[in-house]
């Protein structure tokens, strides 16, 4: 499952809401907790991915990961972490620099 895609769907769902709120709201109110059940399974969805995706980069580390793909994955991951963990901290640097 793409991760983008889920995110994309679930603002477009939020947007549509907001929409159909704004056009008719007694239509809008029937809709409102239909709509609220989608948005909130649409959450514990992404919830879940990211789960699987912190299992999945802890598992890298643990050389258990052999599909291709997901080796890719992590290991752009790595690159973008080392990269991060240049600027964690930087604020509190600067402020005892003073």
């Amino acid at each position: 499952m793409d991760l983008k895609k889920i995110v994309q769907d679930a603002e477009t769902g939020l947007l549509g809401l907001l929409k159909v709120l704004k056009e008719d709201p007694i239509y809008g109110g029937r809709l409102k907790n239909i709509k609220t059940k989608e948005m909130s399974y649409e959450r514990k969805k992404f919830l879940i991915i990211l789960d699987i995706g912190r299992t999945a980069y802890r598992l890298y580390f643990k050389n258990r990961i052999t599909q291709p793909e997901l080796l890719a994955l992590c290991k752009k991951l790595q690159v973008i972490d080392a990269e991060s963990k240049i600027y964690h901290g930087t604020e509190r640097r600067w402020k005892n620099r003073k």
